[in-house]
Formats: structure tokens, C-alpha cells, sequence
């Protein structure tokens, strides 16, 4: 198996359009939320069940920031990848975090994130919800950073005050028999990448990621 090189982006691609999930949930260090407190289901408007990976979402933390905690698979410890039909234009993502109340201070929180995707033109197969890989077609190519930082992606937060309002999301929140709800909705635009613009998935995916993104070739 040849180990992908980045030095050949525009000769790299999948055999199909393909969309790389990213379910991602930032904390404040005071939250103190342990792994095993964390729950994840996620659902797409044009799937009829909703989507897993085939051993269910398994949440780490892959970051060097431990403040953040992402669903992947078994393969990749960076998200997961789903087959987007060729006439699949736009749909919905919703991701359902739920953090079980564990007598610490974040306590019992439901996160309900929905994300309006719509698929734009680029150079490549993969729709991306990880911003290090269209960041430079985004609204934040002219904020005179050479890379992206992780802050400004489209993670789930457990308080509205961390997102930001560049983002142009809604946010509702209540409280409800002791639970924390927060409901986020926003719009998002992706550009097709090619398979070897996902280098985060490389870089932070696990031993198995090379691995993961072969299998799309």
C-alpha cells in the first residue's frame, strides 16, 4: 500500500464524493467533563438511520489542547467518513453530545449542534467539516493568519459565551428538569477538497489513518 504524499495533492482524490464528519465539543478548563461522561449520536437529513461508524463512535482526545473531545471510529481517531450521493447538494447534520452529570462542575448537559450544509465546487471529492481544510476559501482567508486555529472551528461548545460571533450561529438555552440544554443551529458552505488536503486526519487521525484514507482511492 503507497503511503499518501502530501507533495501530490492535485493527483490525490477519492473514488467518490464522500463527506468528512467532525464531531467536536470544546469545554473550559473549570468544566471538568471526564471521557466517560460523553455521549455522541449524529444524524443526516438525506440517510434514513442515523450515522455510525461500524464498532460506534468511540470519543477521544486527540489534540494537543485537551480541551477538546472528538468522535471518530475504530480507524480514524478524527471523525468519520460518509458516502455523499452524487446529486446530494445540501442537507443537514445534526450532532447530539450528552454529558452525563457526574457531580462535577459542567453537571448535566444536552448539546443539540444542526448544521445547513451546502456542497460548493472545488478542486476535489471530499466535503470537510474540519476547517484546517477550507479555511482558505472561508471568511477567515483574509484575517491575516497563515493557518487556521482550532478555536475558530464549528465545534459544539457546552456554554454560548464560547462561540464566537463570526460564526453567525443561534443559540438557544434552557434549563429543564435539571438538565442544560443548548441548541445550536448555523450555516456552513464547503468546498470540495481533494483526499490529501485532509492532512489533519493524517496528522492526528492514529496509527490507522493512513490506513482509512487509502481506502478511499
Amino acid at each position: 500500500m503507497t503511503e499518501l504524499d502530501t507533495s501530490h495533492a492535485t493527483s490525490m482524490d477519492a473514488r467518490y464524493r464522500s463527506l468528512h464528519l467532525l464531531p467536536a465539543l470544546q469545554i473550559d478548563p473549570f468544566d471538568s467533563v471526564p471521557l466517560s461522561a460523553l455521549s455522541l449520536s449524529v444524524s443526516a437529513s438525506w440517510l434514513d438511520a442515523p450515522v455510525s461508524p461500524p464498532n460506534g463512535w468511540i470519543i477521544r482526545q486527540p489534540y494537543p489542547n485537551r480541551l477538546y473531545f472528538v468522535g471518530g471510529s475504530g480507524e480514524c481517531h478524527l471523525g468519520h467518513l460518509v458516502t455523499l450521493p452524487e446529486e446530494q447538494q445540501a442537507g443537514e447534520i445534526i450532532l447530539h453530545w450528552k454529558v452525563a452529570d457526574t457531580g462535577l462542575p459542567a453537571g448535566h448537559f444536552q448539546i443539540m449542534h444542526r448544521f445547513d450544509l451546502s456542497f460548493a465546487e472545488g478542486p476535489g471529492r471530499i466535503y470537510s467539516m474540519d476547517i484546517a481544510n477550507w479555511w482558505w476559501k472561508s471568511e477567515f482567508a483574509n484575517d491575516n493568519r497563515r493557518t487556521p486555529e482550532i478555536g475558530h472551528n464549528r465545534f459544539s461548545r457546552l456554554k454560548p459565551q464560547g462561540i464566537s460571533p463570526s460564526r453567525k450561529a443561534r443559540v438557544e438555552e434552557s434549563i429543564r428538569d435539571g438538565c442544560r440544554y443548548l441548541d445550536i443551529y448555523e450555516s456552513l458552505s464547503l468546498p470540495s477538497v481533494t483526499l490529501n488536503d485532509c492532512w489533519t486526519i493524517k496528522t492526528y487521525g492514529g496509527e490507522s489513518a493512513l490506513n482509512y484514507l487509502e481506502a478511499l482511492r
